[in-house]
């Protein structure tokens, strides 16, 4: 192998191969190389099933010299059988630790430097639970935050009781600032724990109350582009909106462009967002809303978007993706974004050829497998556009059985092989899979 490195440096640049070929496929095959549960089986809501996705940096879709501070929506609900029956099981429990463990690790393995809760107040049962948990993960990692979203569904008891919802929040926050926002691992921004709500811009909550009331100088975050002239707001995030998207604007990309624009007039803090669509056929609340993935397409164009308005030289402070786990509005992240690609290859005249079928512009790069004995060997990578390699030029070694030519989606889009091609050294003139 050593020979083989130092060979291809002297080869492999005038060719457009990588010199350090990429680690992050060791498999022809599709194996799961994400937190989600091999139980969980795809959804008809464009929800892929469990398989290899690309670990590029999810910083690599934003524009170029972005140094925008990149965050997930992690819904904490899952296996919550007894206090919240309505969500499906998709394989895992949102308060067991190993799988907590598992989702920050893959959240980072992408690029992602914090998750923001969806938090239902210290009396959710299992979502609060989950939150701890998450907390104690994030402590553990010395590159990962988190934060907390007080959700509208907190409020839904003292509104059925008829207590004060101003109480209520204030009560919330206080042991969020006890239990969470001392924690070194909590999301800041100066130096001032951010805390966001969802749902809540209308609800009939005396915001001065509240900010006098809770410790710790909390910086307040609310949904939308509204956010921007909320008196009570020091930061406004945006999110994915498909009751805005028309047959002109699939993608909902006006919300998004509002969001933007308002931004650049405002000197609050700005979340920006990017999604790979949406569709809440699988939720026991859906309407029938929808944003279409179009094979990965709205997932690119949506992170495009905010470098119409930012650049190296004006930052976007950071950005959310909804969501990381949200299964059932079709918005999760976890399992990766299907871009619907198709790779064939094939050995002819001692050259590595293939074709795919779907979009280029989803795949970050090529990787060339080796299969050596039991081991699949990443032996070259090559540039999007790229579709022949003569063999000469990959130095196989020659316990080299097989070949396998990977589609390396771009950052967390799912990869694409062509399946196991038969070589041999001495016959490899024409030989397809």
């Amino acid at each position: 192998m050593a020979r083989l490195i130092l060979t291809c440096m002297f080869f492999c640049t005038a060719l457009g191969i990588a010199q350090n070929p990429s680690q992050t496929v060791i498999s022809c095959e599709n194996v799961n190389n994400t937190s989600t549960s091999p139980r969980f089986r795809g959804g008809n809501n464009g929800n892929a099933p469990p398989g290899n996705v690309s670990k590029m940096p999810i910083r690599s879709l934003l524009y170029r010299g972005s140094q925008t501070r990149l965050y997930t929506r992690y819904m904490p609900w899952f296996g919550d059988s007894l206090g919240d029956p309505h969500h499906r099981d998709v394989g895992y429990r949102s308060d067991d630790a190993q799988q907590i463990a598992r989702q920050v690790a893959d959240m980072i393995s992408r690029g992602l430097q914090g998750a923001i809760v969806d938090w239902y107040g210290p009396d959710s049962g299992l979502k609060n639970q989950s939150t701890i948990l998450l907390m104690k993960e994030a402590e553990r990692e010395s590159n990962f935050e988190f934060a907390i979203s007080e959700d509208a569904g907190s409020m839904r008891d003292c509104a059925k009781r008829g207590c004060d919802p101003t109480e209520k929040l204030i009560a919330d926050l206080n042991y969020a600032a006890r239990r969470f926002e001392d924690s070194l691992a909590y999301l800041r921004f100066n130096g001032r724990p951010a805390v966001f709500f969802f749902g809540l811009e209308t609800s009939p909550i005396d915001w001065r109350r509240v900010r006098q009331a809770v410790p710790l100088n909390p910086l307040f975050f609310f949904r939308n582009s509204g956010a921007f002239s909320n008196p009570d707001a020091d930061g406004a995030y945006s999110w994915i909106a498909p009751e805005t998207a028309t047959s002109a604007d699939p993608m909902g990309l006006q919300y998004l462009e509002r969001f933007y624009s308002k931004a650049q007039h405002s000197d609050k803090i700005a979340m920006g967002s990017a999604y790979k669509g949406f569709n809440d056929s699988d939720a026991s609340w859906g309407k029938g809303r929808r944003i279409d993935q179009q094979c990965g397409q709205t997932w690119i164009t949506t992170f495009a978007e905010a470098g119409h308005f930012y650049s190296a030289h004006h930052q976007l402070p950071a950005l959310i993706i909804p969501t990381w786990n949200d299964y059932e509005e079709g918005t999760e992240i976890e399992t990766g974004i299907d871009n619907c690609v198709n790779v064939k290859a094939s050995i002819k005249d001692k050259q590595l050829t293939w074709t795919i079928a779907g979009s280029e512009n989803t795949i970050d790069h090529y990787t060339i497998l080796a299969k050596q004995a039991s081991q699949w060997i990443s032996v070259a990578d090559l540039p999007a556009g790229s579709n022949v390699v003569k063999l000469t030029d990959l130095h196989l070694q020659p316990e080299s059985r097989a070949l396998c030519v990977q589609a390396v989606g771009k950052a967390s889009m799912v990869n694409h092989s062509s399946g196991p091609i038969n070589y041999s050294p001495a016959k490899s003139q024409s030989q397809t899979p």
